[in-house]
């Protein structure tokens, strides 16, 4: 019998893994859109991590990025929530016959009827990027109110998108909303300025601080013109506003600067 391999990488032993890294998530398949859920249903089954790993007879890696092993597919369908698929994370090997084992059910046309199921579950679409502690950030939410694996009901949360999104339309904007008087001849080739920058659920920017500067008499000028912004991106996590705090890296040529201003 072959043995099982760990590959243990940074505290996949704490207790606290899921927030140590970022998790390869299940993945559900609703309508026309793929979603993923912040939690695996299948954690409802006690230990079902262990089971599975013990059932095992290859070998197998278990990551910093998959601390459980596997990943899940779900569907819902006629309001009803099946399992589909589970593989393992990294060889893609499907674990469906370990899950039948240890449901004691099998799988018919492809699909488990996710019975065994309850609660709220949330699933993200269209992730922005992974926020402190790793939390992932979605365009999109929707919150699945599950009983017996039925989907009783579901509410989606939008996040709100700003124009001055894209790096070049901020740069843009940054710029024209410079005063020109208080630029003098400035020297080097360019300024390089880090920005950080908090705003609220509204969009609306509260705070500006300078991180780093490569010319700190243009450090006010720069504060100012990013407080004018008229909105920042707004992300929800499980439906609540997620604090919004980001850094705003820019560039800038003084040639082009000094031209741009007069």
């Amino acid at each position: 019998m072959m043995k099982p391999i760990y590959i243990f990488l940074i505290l996949i032993m704490v207790a606290n893994q899921s927030k140590a890294t970022s998790q390869i998530r299940d993945v559900l398949f609703f309508g026309m859109d793929t979603l993923n859920f912040y939690d695996s249903p299948l954690d409802k089954i006690e230990g079902i991590s262990d089971k599975i790993l013990r059932l095992r007879k290859d070998e197998y890696v278990v990551s910093s990025d998959c601390w459980k092993g596997f990943r899940a597919e779900w569907r819902i369908i006629n309001g009803v929530l099946y399992l589909s698929n589970v593989f393992d994370c990294h060889s893609e090997k499907q674990l469906n016959p370990l899950i039948e084992e240890i449901l004691g059910i099998k799988f018919t046309d492809g699909l488990i009827r996710a019975d065994f199921v309850d609660g709220d579950y949330w699933a993200g679409k269209n992730q922005v990027y992974e926020q402190s502690f790793y939390t992932p950030i979605y365009k999109q939410e929707i919150k699945f109110a599950i009983k017996e694996g039925r989907v009783v009901n579901s509410t989606k949360t939008e996040s709100f998108e700003c124009d001055y999104s894209d790096k070049e339309d901020l740069k843009n904007f940054i710029l024209k909303n410079f005063n020109p008087n208080e630029i003098e001849d400035l020297k080097g080739e360019s300024i390089k300025v880090s920005v950080n920058v908090k705003s609220d659920k509204t969009g609306r920017i509260r705070e500006v601080k300078i991180e780093d500067s490569t010319h700190s008499e243009t450090n006010v000028i720069f504060k100012e013109a990013v407080m004018k912004l008229p909105c920042r991106p707004v992300y929800f996590n499980r439906g609540e506003f997620w604090y919004n705090e980001e850094s705003i890296y820019l560039s800038v040529k003084t040639r082009e600067l000094n031209e741009y201003v007069r």
